[in-house]
């Protein structure tokens, strides 16, 4: 709660207080008042009762049969003299004489707890209400019985005391009025010091309050409580405007060093990102050295010989065919062997064999060339080379993933290459960029079809797209899309993460991406994207220059 609400709440507090003891203090004197005007009815009407009692003749009305009219005369004289109300009664509560005469044989029957019969049983003294046509708000009225003298109740008086009760209160409204202007004032000046402390303490600190709150929720230090006073609240406003100085220059201090640290870390990913690519680069390009390097002389010394196993079996089979020209009938154990070895289907299925194997020397030599042009051992530097060759080398390598095998049908790619100039770039690099994206395409297809075969759903043709095609700004665009089920929005934002991966643990290090983003973006200028629309494919873009205004670090 704000403390100008508090405080005055406080004077308004003690405020209600003094109205409340001012109503008491009302309260307790109109009891008072009407405790005196009771006393003063019964004092009166005992008054009656006695000067009753003590004349035989008025006392001796109560049970005659035919009343003199004595006690009536008593009754008017005194409500002439004191202008008020009284009735005589007997025990059958039969009005004997009343203030007006006309009342004078009736029963009363007003009071409605039968207060009087009750006063003639057990002598006690009561007051009751009255309310009649002829008083229709109610007359206050008090009964007294009278005994004669062996103490014998033959009757009651009945005494209005409702004027009596008018005059007392009368006689103590001046004091009433007093007591509750007093009470108002109270009220009013309890308001009056509130209000006042409220303007001069509270204000001052809920405008301090509002300003460090605003500084707390919107992270302003330019703001400064206003000092308006000297007192302590200005104080107050001062230590609080140096507290927000204080903060806001380390606050300062504190992004400095923050920045410093962030470029401290960004740093020391980019360093670590180039050694894990470094060293994945080397042990890649070592490992494709001595796999070529080993199948390479084998290979060459295989090829070599073939072209002489082909002479020597052409020489070979010139001899046998020359036998059988001059020797057309050899002996019968001669026969025998000829026919147990087919000599026939062996001059012509040897032919074959030897060029098959020279096709098949052709093609290992062709996959070790593939690799050493992947790889780029000998052009590690920046150079200008032809980008379609790169691309057609990686598929090469990946040709064994694209076939069709027993339980998965083979991956369709289609080309589409446009007229490109030589590009100069990182060959190797590049390269490493075109392995992963169409490793990962791969591999998102395989998912695709292992997915639609365990819902028994017809598998839909796994195909790849490679474009390219030269833009505006001399620069060249490489396309890689795929047909699988795409990627979601969540995982596309941070697919160039470093160590993000989707794949199964030991399948994906979740570096593929991040060091291709890196290799297109900082080590060629250029950029990558991705777009993918799930249930739908995902497609990659590269632009990159076709010639570097500087070489990259």
């Amino acid at each position: 709660m704000k403390i100008s609400r508090q405080l005055v709440g406080s004077f308004i507090g003690v405020s209600l207080l003094t109205g409340v003891v001012g109503a008491v203090a009302i309260t307790q004197n109109q009891r008072v008042t009407e405790m005196l005007a009771l006393a003063e009815a019964k004092h009166v009407a005992q008054l009656f009762a006695i000067n009753i009692n003590s004349d035989e003749v008025k006392y001796r009305e109560l049970t005659a049969a035919n009343p003199t009219g004595e006690l009536q005369h008593y009754i008017t004289q005194l409500h002439d003299l004191q202008k008020r109300d009284v009735e005589v009664v007997n025990q059958e509560k039969r009005i004997i004489a009343d203030a007006f005469a006309k009342n004078v044989g009736k029963i009363f029957a007003e009071d409605q707890g039968n207060e009087v019969q009750k006063t003639m049983q057990d002598g006690i003294t009561r007051t009751f209400l009255e309310k009649s046509l002829d008083y229709p708000h109610g007359i206050k009225l008090i009964v007294v019985p009278l005994k004669s003298s062996q103490t014998k109740i033959d009757g009651a008086v009945i005494l209005e005391w409702s004027s009596l009760y008018d005059e007392a209160i009368n006689q103590a409204r001046p004091t009433l009025i007093m007591i509750a202007i007093t009470s108002l004032g109270c009220i009013a000046l309890a308001g009056i010091i509130g209000l006042r402390i409220s303007s001069n303490i509270a204000k001052p600190l809920q405008s301090v309050t509002a300003i460090a709150q605003q500084v707390t929720q919107t992270s302003n230090f330019d703001l400064q409580a206003p000092v308006t006073t000297r007192d302590e609240t200005g104080t107050l406003a001062v230590a609080l405007n140096h507290l927000i100085r204080q903060v806001k220059i380390l606050l300062r201090e504190k992004e400095q060093r923050s920045e410093d640290l962030q470029q401290a870390l960004n740093q020391l990913h980019k360093t670590q990102f180039q050694l894990v690519q470094t060293e994945k680069m080397s042990s890649l390009g070592q490992l494709v050295a001595g796999v070529a390097h080993e199948i390479n002389n084998p290979v060459n010394f295989i090829h070599g010989n073939i072209i002489h196993v082909d002479q020597y079996t052409q020489d070979l089979l010139k001899v046998i065919q020359a036998y059988q020209t001059h020797y057309p009938q050899p002996p019968q154990a001669l026969q025998s062997v000829l026919h147990d070895a087919e000599l026939d289907f062996i001059q012509e299925d040897l032919i074959k064999l030897l060029q098959s194997m020279k096709l098949g020397t052709d093609r290992i030599r062709q996959i070790v060339l593939s690799l050493r042009n992947f790889s780029r051992l000998d052009e590690a530097e920046f150079k200008a080379v032809d980008i379609h060759e790169g691309i057609d080398n990686t598929l090469l390598i990946l040709q064994y993933r694209l076939k069709a095998k027993s339980d998965s049908s083979g991956i369709e790619v289609v080309k589409d290459y446009g007229q490109l100039p030589v590009i100069e770039c990182y060959p190797g690099q590049l390269n490493q960029v075109f392995m992963n994206l169409l490793a990962n395409a791969i591999d998102a297809l395989q998912d695709t079809a292992s997915q639609q075969s365990a819902s028994d759903r017809p598998a839909q043709p796994g195909k790849i797209w490679i474009s390219t095609q030269p833009i505006v700004d001399d620069k060249v665009q490489v396309i890689i899309a795929d047909n699988g089920l795409g990627i979601s929005e969540a995982v596309r934002s941070r697919i160039f993460n470093p160590f993000f991966t989707t794949k199964p643990v030991g399948k994906g290090t979740g570096l593929g991406l991040s060091i291709s983003y890196q290799i297109i973006t900082e080590k060629h200028n250029g950029r990558m994207w991705c777009d993918s629309t799930p249930g739908q494919g995902t497609k990659f873009v590269i632009e990159i220059p076709i010639r570097q205004t500087e070489p990259p670090y």
